[in-house]
């Protein structure tokens, strides 16, 4: 890989992440992107040879062999589209956008220009969830049980739904994606908002229903106002169940004998997995790495957005395709 060049397009936490990532794996960052110059620069300054741009307009497509587009949801659009209309593969953070109609533009693009295209639903990478999946694959599930708990993430725009598309958007995606991911895809979904103790303006506790076109069903819990992190996911089936905790959703249970998968020593492996994938399947102009591509990230948004729905009337919605 160490002859490909990329280029990264928001320069916080995941845009150093996946400058990292791609330079530990022999990719060359020749150029970053910020509407933030300081933090544009900040970067560059890190990654030798690299150049910080202001406006990715001004980016060198030409000279490029994939881009990670690491901005907010709100952002999404303009940098994939041009990516796109050039023929360079884009990796883009999760979720999409803020609704799957906002990303139709991307999707055009796409029908025209089949590119390839990964997005960053991490857990799929993890050796644990790669385990549950194997161990289920063969065996009736009779349904679902999970909770993401947690706090607010702390950056401005997460809050306000107009860019982030709210917490469910944001957040509660990872537990959805891991669902279809492990069981299958959902056809219906139901959720309630818990009452908020002062206005606040998005979902902040939700109980979800989920319905899988296979017949199991779902019962979700989230929240963003706990102080502490608590994650599961369970999957129970006649015989066993299939028990994954904690961020790092690593493997307590399977009903088998065998050991579980280590987990990663760090936090920040599971990034450089995904980016390894990435870049593996640009250099081999393949498709044999990548476990979520837009088209399979887009159908966890129509799920998402179907709870939204569901949330505002208070009625049980179907996912739309």
């Amino acid at each position: 890989m160490s002859e490909l060049r990329v280029a990264i397009v928001g320069c916080g936490r995941m845009g150093r992440e996946r400058a990292t990532a791609a330079t530990h794996v022999g990719a060359r960052v020749v150029e970053v992107c910020d509407t933030d110059a300081q933090r544009a620069m900040e970067l560059a300054a890190v990654l030798p040879g690299c150049c910080a741009r202001q406006d990715a307009g001004a980016l060198s497509w030409p000279e490029l062999d994939a881009v990670f587009v690491c901005s907010p949801p709100y952002t999404r659009g303009p940098v994939e589209c041009a990516a796109i209309e050039r023929e360079v593969p884009v990796f883009m953070e999760k979720p999409v956008g803020l609704s799957a109609a906002h990303c139709l533009p991307i999707q055009t693009a796409l029908e025209r220009h089949p590119v390839l295209t990964a997005v960053g639903y991490m857990n799929r990478y993890r050796a644990s969830v790669q385990r549950a999946r194997q161990v289920l694959a063969n065996q009736p599930i009779l349904g679902v049980a999970c909770h993401w708990v947690n706090g607010v993430y702390r950056v401005p725009w997460w809050r306000d739904k107009q860019l982030s598309g709210g917490p469910l958007n944001e957040q509660a995606t990872h537990l959805i994606d891991l669902a279809r991911y492990i069981v299958g895809e959902v056809t219906e979904v139901h959720g309630l908002m818990a009452p908020a103790q002062a206005p606040i303006e998005h979902v902040h506790s939700a109980g979800v229903h989920l319905r899988f076109a296979a017949g199991p069903l779902c019962s979700m819990l989230y929240s963003c106002m706990s102080q502490t992190k608590m994650i599961n996911f369970q999957v129970f089936t006649s015989e066993t169940r299939v028990y994954l905790e904690g961020w790092d959703f690593h493997l307590v249970e399977d009903g088998t004998n065998e050991p579980p998968p280590l987990p990663d020593r760090t936090r920040e492996a599971i990034f450089a997995h995904e980016v390894a994938a990435f870049l593996k399947d640009v250099a081999a102009h393949s498709r044999r790495h990548i476990l979520c591509d837009f088209t399979d990230a887009m159908k966890t948004q129509s799920v998402v957005d179907a709870l939204q729905r569901s949330i505002e009337t208070g009625l049980p919605c179907a996912v739309k395709g």
